[in-house]
């Protein structure tokens, strides 16, 4: 089993990251992410979300998210291998209301 944590203040390039994220992996086939904010989409081969520490890519195959708690900001996931997880350094910006799009 693999943790990697993080403090509560990092930084990953111009961006100041502040929270606590922890990242659980369990013989590459479950992991536990702590922080996350959003889950922002999800197919059976990547899943993108936003977290305390920047937004979190995670590759494999046969990809299930089972649980997400809003309360907690905890997402729990599976995979048939889990291939990597990639940060970067995009924070979550609020989203647009529909006249900004319609005038881009």
């Amino acid at each position: 089993m693999a943790e990697v944590k993080y403090g509560k203040t990092g930084s990953i390039g111009s961006s100041d990251l502040t929270g606590n994220q922890n990242i659980v992996m369990e013989n590459r086939r479950r992991i536990v992410v702590s922080g996350v904010k959003e889950v922002e989409g999800f197919t059976e081969t990547e899943v993108r979300l936003y977290t305390d520490m920047g937004q979190l890519t995670i590759k494999g195959k046969k990809l299930q998210v089972s649980q997400v708690s809003t309360e907690t900001g905890e997402l729990i996931m599976t995979g048939d291998p889990v291939n990597s997880l990639v940060y970067s350094d995009k924070i979550r910006r609020t989203p647009d209301n529909f006249i900004t799009r319609l005038f881009r």
